[in-house]
């Protein structure tokens, strides 16, 4: 069954820009992970690739340089620590091994130990049969995936070929058996990303598993619930993930890395980030390292920030808004996005609070969620406190993409309602079948 979303105006300013190497910031705050914590101290040197965490996931140093404490921030989803490094001039690698894995268990163990989130994503769906490359940015302004197929096809195509091979063999078992593994690879592009589909029709051309899919841009293509269902045609639940059924999706830039790191032993310590809005003087597309605060990504293009009314780290559906320049790039932020007049109605999630009106009833919201929910009822029971309402009503299968607050004319802030909502039943005591 086919899914359908909202579409957006696209406003790809960046589409057609290269990649610019960001110099290296004056100092960087590298994020640690909850649940871990850093494995240096203040007043130690040290080299881009060296690790700087304890626990269950990997963080490498972005720059070199000296370690000048290690900080408390207040981000947008709470309080984390990060590892702050003053860059120094000579910029030196460390002496990195690469990686080797014979297997499904030893490659997984590499991919998470590079610090990469496809390492992650690898474990959850270890026993996948299809591949899907998530080259859909529904989202607008995003072109940072879009840049890495035209840039990187050839360490694409190396990356598929990696994980289709070591995807399907087993330490645990004998020589002559084999797991299914990966079977079979589509390559998801927005149908009106035509060079981007040209370059990846050249990384299908030397795998021979692999298909390139091209799919309406409309929002949120690139959502499991969408994607899995638009490109495999297996059903799938809000309640799923992509691993439930068997899928294995991953964006172009990680499986790109996967490439990279095999053949270097550099782990994930820099992305691509688009840096666009309406007061950035040069939209453009950096690869910075990661832990860069965003006022100097926002320098580098230009930006002026003083009239800002409205920053986000990610795109502007689903992406987290800030107030603080001074926060960090983490290793799954795409974007900085930074807006001084708020859009109208219709135009998105920048909204004026105070012309917020009073629902009308127009049913505009149930028909734009891809997950078949019904926000504007889910509002009236969070208001109320109705939690039988809410157990019927379900908001928990909300997956966040932020088309609901986009097409209501009323201008409410239904996605912070569904969230506050799936908190409420949350706590209500779990989930139904």
């Amino acid at each position: 069954m086919k899914i359908r979303g909202i579409f957006l105006d696209r406003e790809k300013n960046t589409d057609r820009s290269l990649t610019i190497v960001l110099p290296t910031p004056e100092r960087v705050a590298v994020p640690i992970p909850a649940g871990c914590k850093a494995s240096v101290k203040m007043g130690q040197w040290v080299l881009r690739g060296n690790s700087i965490c304890e626990g269950e996931k990997a963080v490498h140093a972005s720059v070199s340089g000296k370690v000048e404490e290690i900080k408390t921030i207040e981000g947008p989803d709470g309080s984390y620590e990060a590892v702050v490094i003053k860059a120094d001039e000579n910029q030196k690698d460390a002496a990195v091994r690469v990686p080797r894995a014979e297997d499904r268990e030893s490659f997984i163990a590499a991919v998470k130990a590079s610090g990469c989130p496809a390492g992650d994503k690898l474990e959850r769906a270890k026993d996948a049969d299809v591949l899907i490359i998530n080259g859909i940015e529904s989202e607008q302004y995003l072109t940072a995936e879009n840049r890495c197929m035209l840039d990187d096809g050839d360490l694409i195509s190396a990356g598929i070929a990696l994980i289709e091979k070591l995807m399907g063999i087993s330490s645990g078992l004998a020589v002559t058996e084999k797991l299914t593994g990966i079977e079979k690879t589509y390559i998801a592009v927005a149908s009106d990303c035509t060079e981007a589909f040209a370059a990846m029709e050249k990384v299908a051309a030397k795998a021979p598993k692999t298909t390139v899919v091209k799919l309406r841009c409309d929002h949120p293509g690139g959502s499991d619930l969408m994607l899995v269902s638009n490109v495999t045609d297996r059903n799938i639940k809000p309640t799923e993930t992509a691993a439930d059924k068997k899928v294995l999706v991953l964006l172009p830039s990680e499986v790109a890395f996967i490439a990279s790191y095999f053949e270097t032993g550099m782990p994930f310590v820099e992305r691509r980030v688009t840096v666009d809005g309406d007061l950035v003087k040069t939209p453009c597309i950096m690869k910075a390292p990661i832990g860069t605060p965003l006022s100097a990504l926002l320098a580098y293009a230009d930006a002026n920030t003083d009239p800002a009314e409205k920053l986000i780290i990610g795109g502007m559906m689903t992406g987290k808004s800030v107030t603080d320049l001074e926060l960090p790039i983490g290793a799954e932020d795409s974007a900085v996005l930074i807006f001084m007049k708020p859009i109208d109605s219709g135009k998105g999630t920048l909204k004026v609070s105070e012309k917020t009106t009073n629902c009308i009833k127009c049913g505009r919201c149930a028909q734009a969620c891809p997950a078949k929910l019904m926000p504007m009822r889910i509002e009236k029971a969070l208001r109320k406190r109705n939690s039988a309402a809410l157990k019927r009503l379900r908001p928990d299968l909300c997956i966040g993409c932020g088309s609901c607050t986009y097409v209501c004319p009323a201008k409410r802030e239904l996605n912070e309602v569904m969230r506050q909502a799936a908190e409420v039943f949350g706590g209500m005591g779990g989930e139904q079948s």
